[in-house]
């Protein structure tokens, strides 16, 4: 079957999914859950339908904030966290740019369909975007057909100077991820995988945060970048367990034990001993490029500068109990307490707020 009929098949069967959805069945995440496909489908129509009773893109847009911001509450609550210390105006831009990179992934991960019908998600999803090009507005793209995501999405990267190449390697990156590849060393894994799954990410970032007057846009991209490449291997060392039970295995092949075999290929074997090498080098590694994105923080924009330090002081914490950990199967994570402590007191007080408030 050509491209363009796949596409119209499986755009018509999403548009299909999402008018005939039990509302019932949407809820909240829970720790360590995801949304279902079907769940995805039906909050993207609900949003959708709210965005088509705005009278105007100011109302859009407020809507396309909230859905960005239910969606990184959900997922993510230590960034959630973190970013509640921006402007309002490039809080909710940095919400929907989150719910724009966390539904590929959602695609690639969690959806109980096979490796074709993600391809094909993903090819549909990239059309969109896309189309994206041709509606003025966000109002307009949604009455169009266009998802909320990347609805909203348009909107920052149009207003943010974003860009399309960014989230083109990025969705390649995901499909990247449903046929696992090796990666030579550190170079080869920063230039193959991580510059789409991460380091574009950090480019978004650094155009909404934008630069100190005494900077430029690309010394904030390069901090963004370093920044970037650190949480992904903090990631990775998270989860190198649920990676290997994927087929995948971050680490580089020219990492070798002291027998002289490769560690990535013993973690794909379920080898305990070697995913716990494979977490301590991956958080070793990370922990060299939060070194070097520090002191590049100074060239953002002063009023972005206490997320982004607190981001850094973060998640460099939760790398450091990873390489602390001793436990191949353990998923670290930092408790409420463990956060609070590197986050600047004098702020702790918009936390609570935001938290029980903010939605």
């Amino acid at each position: 079957m050509q491209l363009k009929q796949r596409l119209d098949a499986v755009i018509s069967t999403y548009q299909a999914m999402d008018t005939t959805v039990d509302r019932s069945q949407v809820g909240e995440v829970q720790a360590d859950e995801g949304w279902s496909q079907l769940q995805w489908n039906s909050l993207h129509t609900l949003f959708s339908e709210k965005i088509a009773s705005q009278t105007n893109e100011v109302g859009a847009r407020s809507v396309a904030a909230k859905w960005g911001r239910k969606v990184l509450r959900s997922y993510s609550s230590s960034f959630y966290a973190v970013t509640r210390f921006l402007p309002a105006d490039k809080r909710a831009d940095v919400e929907m740019i989150y719910a724009a990179v966390r539904y590929p992934d959602e695609v690639v991960d969690t959806f109980q369909i096979s490796a074709t019908d993600k391809v094909e998600m993903l090819d549909a999803w990239q059309y969109y975007f896309d189309k994206t090009h041709y509606f003025p507005g966000i109002a307009t793209a949604v009455e169009h057909g266009i998802p909320v995501t990347l609805a909203g999405f348009r909107d920052v990267a149009r207003r943010n100077g974003i860009p399309d190449e960014y989230y083109i390697s990025f969705l390649t990156a995901m499909r990247s991820d449903l046929a696992p590849q090796q990666f030579v060393g550190w170079t080869d894994l920063i230039d193959r995988y991580i510059y789409g799954s991460a380091s574009v990410v950090g480019y978004f970032l650094a155009h909404v945060y934008g630069s100190a007057k005494s900077a430029s846009i690309t010394e904030c991209m390069q901090s963004a970048r370093a920044l970037a490449i650190a949480l992904q291997l903090t990631n990775f060392a998270r989860d190198v367990s649920d990676d290997a039970a994927r087929g995948r295995c971050y680490l580089p092949v020219d990492r070798l034990d002291s027998a002289g075999r490769s560690i990535s290929g013993r973690v794909l074997e379920g080898d305990h001993r070697s995913i716990l090498e494979a977490k301590l080098q991956l958080a070793e590694e990370a922990a060299t490029w939060y070194d070097r994105s520090e002191p590049g923080i100074q060239a953002f924009n002063p009023d972005s500068r206490i997320a982004i330090e607190s981001c850094h002081r973060l998640y460099s914490r939760l790398n450091s109990k990873i390489l602390n950990s001793e436990s191949a199967s353990e998923r670290s994570s930092l408790s409420m307490l463990e956060k609070l402590s590197v986050l600047p007191t004098n702020k702790y007080w918009q936390l609570p707020v935001s938290l029980i408030f903010d939605r």
